[in-house]
């Protein structure tokens, strides 16, 4: 099913499961979906925009562009379905067991959740504009350190959405109460610049990795970038292997020129970082999100 990756002996070793966010896309309602390597099955498990998503203890929580926080329980059925106003949900990630942050990105913020009510109760404010100037993507807590991807920390990204002005922010919450109001200046944050969009960060063996989605490529620390032939989204790494989405262009005319292609097929690379090979898998989806290893928790 999964394209004979179980008898490729390159790839037969792989053995994760992943869950896979899809925003909607024109016709195509987007969804939550369930690739399992070991058994070769592939189920989509819920129909809906989903974007980012996080685990908090035995619940998985969904942030939605569509401007809901959705959660499922262990066999991925819905517990809560919450409507905002609009705000743009990208990201969310787990604070602690009482909180989550949500990237809000219509109004360059990321708001503090309460798990138990889905109540937003504190925030971290980027811009005091109620407009998206900076495109937040999305964030990643390492310890006390929160990573935040956007299309520029100057502002305005709009005005000139094809320049490289893109940046990845790093944000001291040692001292932070999520109940409290955040005011920052990412600008002054910036560890990473010069990026084409950006998306999709994490931390692996101590470096940041993550998605240069309008250059097509990934970064993993000091490591040559992965080249890839469409808007990379998504990302997760193993050991060996690295798991990178591929999106279908919204806007077709801002394909960098330096490339006389861009495929816009929307699906999984399966990424062997030793070797340097890959395999792709089409998903039935024209956007991918992120990519998350599923524990053994969840069915």
């Amino acid at each position: 099913m999964l394209y004979g990756l179980e008898n490729d002996p390159d790839f037969k070793h792989i053995h994760t499961r992943l869950l896979i966010s899809c925003p909607s896309s024109d016709t195509d309602r987007g969804g939550l979906f369930l690739l399992d390597f070991k058994n070769n099955a592939f189920e989509k498990l819920y129909t809906g925009s989903c974007s980012g998503m996080t685990i908090v203890n035995d619940r998985l929580f969904i942030a939605s562009d569509d401007n809901k926080i959705i959660t499922l329980d262990q066999k991925f059925q819905v517990v809560e379905k919450k409507q905002y106003p609009k705000l743009d949900f990208h990201d969310i990630v787990k604070f602690n067991d009482q909180v989550v942050l949500v990237v809000e990105t219509a109004i360059n913020a990321i708001g503090c959740y309460d798990t138990k009510t889905l109540t937003r109760i504190g925030e971290i404010r980027f811009n005091a504009e109620d407009k998206d100037v900076h495109h937040i993507n999305d964030i990643w807590l390492d310890d006390h350190t929160l990573y935040v991807s956007m299309f520029s920390p100057y502002g305005k990204w709009y005005m000139d959405p094809m320049h490289k002005s893109g940046a990845i922010a790093a944000i001291d919450l040692t001292d932070f109460h999520p109940a409290q109001q955040l005011h920052v200046d990412p600008e002054k944050h910036v560890v990473v610049k010069d990026l084409y969009m950006p998306h999709s960060i994490s931390m692996h063996e101590n470096e940041l990795a993550y998605c240069d989605s309008m250059s097509f490529r990934v970064s993993t620390g000091k490591n040559k970038p992965i080249q890839l032939p469409g808007f990379t989204r998504g990302l997760a790494i193993t050991d060996n292997t690295l798991f990178i989405g591929q999106s279908r262009m919204r806007h077709v005319l801002r394909i960098p020129h330096q490339f006389s292609n861009c495929c816009l097929d929307g699906g999984i690379y399966v990424y062997d970082s030793h070797y340097r090979i890959s395999r792709f898998i089409p998903l039935p989806a024209h956007q991918v999100y992120q990519i998350r290893i599923l524990d053994s928790n969840f069915v």
